[in-house]
């Protein structure tokens, strides 16, 4: 059944697992499959599996999970019936809000790349995003005061330009920002880099492609169960490259946390 405003996937698929469906197939992108992900988590169903047909610009977590980019194999896949479970990343935040994602969450530079990407509608995939790099290192290249608390044992306050957590590896359509993320290692890697100079982030955006920007002094990776993120200003966030705050929404702290096997995908 196609969407016809955003949300409208999250309450599609809740309605087919109440319906009696034990698959629920996401034809879509990344946010298509945020939001189907969301609807099946929402319904508190255990056994419910999710499949995928990659027809989005991004295509990060199908990728990740060996999805073909052919529909008629990815729907053949689907019919076959091999699952695997995956961690699930749960975010709540101060407004009271709670979303799940099955791949990546930004704050601060990452997530304004995501907000400048929507007025890009002649481009779409990898150079839809590297365009939006471009405006929002031109318009929108300020730093974040953070406070983190990395589990229960780190606690970080500093001048942050974005700090990027994955359940994966993948994320813009092609960069490795979290290069050694695995999907079922109960762990939220996470991506760090302090205000930097243009020209530094550029060689360091650069690097991530290939994922050997964690070989640089720059870039602070870890991995976590839980981060909790406070901002003295309001941060933009994206989740699987949908826009989930922007500052007029005034949210100034998230608690991101690991949930173990908790979907089973049709791989």
């Amino acid at each position: 059944m196609p969407t016809d405003r955003s949300g409208h996937a999250r309450e599609l698929a809740k309605q087919a697992v109440a319906d009696g469906y034990d698959i629920v197939v996401a034809a879509g992108g990344d946010g298509t499959i945020n939001e189907v992900v969301n609807g099946i988590m929402l319904s508190n169903k255990q056994g419910i599996k999710l499949g995928i047909i990659p027809v989005g610009s991004g295509n990060d977590f199908a990728h990740s999970m060996g999805v073909s980019k052919d529909v008629s194999t990815a729907v053949g896949d689907i019919l076959n019936g091999q699952t695997r479970l995956v961690d699930v990343g749960l975010v709540e935040d101060d407004k009271d809000r709670r979303r799940y994602f099955v791949n990546n969450l930004g704050v601060g530079f990452d997530a304004n790349v995501i907000i400048r990407s929507q007025d890009i509608t002649w481009l779409r995939g990898f150079p839809k995003y590297m365009a939006a790099v471009l405006t929002t290192l031109a318009q929108d290249y300020l730093p974040y005061h953070l406070q983190v608390r990395f589990d229960e044992d780190e606690v970080v306050s500093q001048e942050t330009l974005f700090l990027y957590m994955g359940v994966g590896t993948r994320g813009g359509g092609g960069f490795l920002l979290t290069p050694d993320a695995l999907h079922d290692d109960d762990l939220i890697d996470s991506c760090t880099v302090p205000m930097l100079g243009r020209m530094r982030l550029i060689s360091l955006i650069s690097s991530a492609i290939k994922g050997t920007h964690v070989n640089t002094p720059y870039p602070q990776m870890r991995q976590n169960k839980q981060i909790i993120i406070h901002s003295e200003e309001a941060m933009p966030i994206q989740i699987e490259g949908e826009i989930y705050a922007v500052p007029e929404d005034d949210v100034h702290q998230i608690m991101v946390t690991s949930l173990p096997a908790a979907l089973e995908v049709v791989v």
